[in-house]
């Protein structure tokens, strides 16, 4: 674990930090080649990049520090230190996506051939964010005695634990990294425009479902039938995205009859 890369009089730069500004970074070039390709406008993309990333993060904070109020009673102002770790993915989906969808037709881009670019984008994001939760002994597993099973230091959120913890920062960063090579490689192939953004969806929605299995929650983040908040925002996605598969399919057929 690493949480601290460096500090250089009172700057100290945070892995957690570094990894999230790396992933923006990596998912706004990824974006705008893979729209490049596609001969969309290039500053039009480039705007629309940055709100959702920008959507993304607000979001994401929001949603963490909602479901963690009693953490930042009487310290408010660290509500704006995202760069120590405390960022909700899912609630930069439900920020980012009427965000960039806002954006996309202001822009007057296509929404739902953005959307697929935007999904290999959001998979390496998970990937190296992930790497950066692992670094700062966040988002932690629940007590294990696998043989992978790692025991962080003490000091940090996960090293509270007292013991050896499922690495799940690293599992969801493997398969960040394994989406963000299958999603890559069908962006640059002609689908119906929306089923490749519905299909990243509802595939993180099943593996974020059974993943939480796995993770360490507070009392608090545990809703009804034993499940996370997460877990049920999983099943509202992936509803959500297979309806909209079904009706993009469907009227893709209708105009090519």
């Amino acid at each position: 674990m690493l949480p601290d890369i460096v500090s250089i009089g009172p700057l100290t730069l945070h892995s957690y930090g570094l990894a999230l500004a790396l992933s923006f970074l990596a998912g706004t070039l990824l974006i705008e080649r893979l729209a490049a390709a596609r001969g969309l406008d290039r500053d039009a993309v480039l705007d629309c990049a940055l709100v959702i990333m920008a959507a993304a993060v607000v979001g994401s904070r929001a949603f963490y520090v909602l479901s963690h109020l009693d953490d930042y009673r009487g310290c408010w102002w660290s509500v704006l230190a995202v760069w120590e770790g405390g960022l909700t993915f899912y609630g930069g989906v439900l920020l980012a996506v009427p965000a960039g969808f806002a954006c996309m037709a202001r822009r007057q881009l296509p929404i739902w051939t953005m959307s697929d670019l935007i999904a290999p984008a959001f998979a390496l994001g998970i990937g190296l964010g992930r790497l950066g939760c692992f670094l700062n002994g966040c988002c932690y597993g629940k007590p294990s005695q696998l043989p992978w099973a790692v025991t962080f230091p003490a000091g940090s959120a996960a090293g509270s634990m007292g013991c050896a913890l499922q690495p799940t920062q690293l599992y969801e960063a493997a398969f960040g990294f394994a989406a963000f090579a299958l999603f890559l490689h069908l962006a640059r192939r002609r689908t119906v425009p929306g089923l490749l953004i519905c299909g990243f969806v509802a595939l993180y929605s099943v593996w974020r479902f059974f993943l939480d299995f796995l993770r360490h929650y507070e009392r608090s983040q545990v809703a009804a039938l034993g499940l996370t908040n997460n877990q049920w925002v999983s099943v509202a996605l992936l509803a959500a995205a297979l309806v909209t598969a079904i009706v993009l399919g469907s009227k893709a057929r209708r105009a090519a009859e």
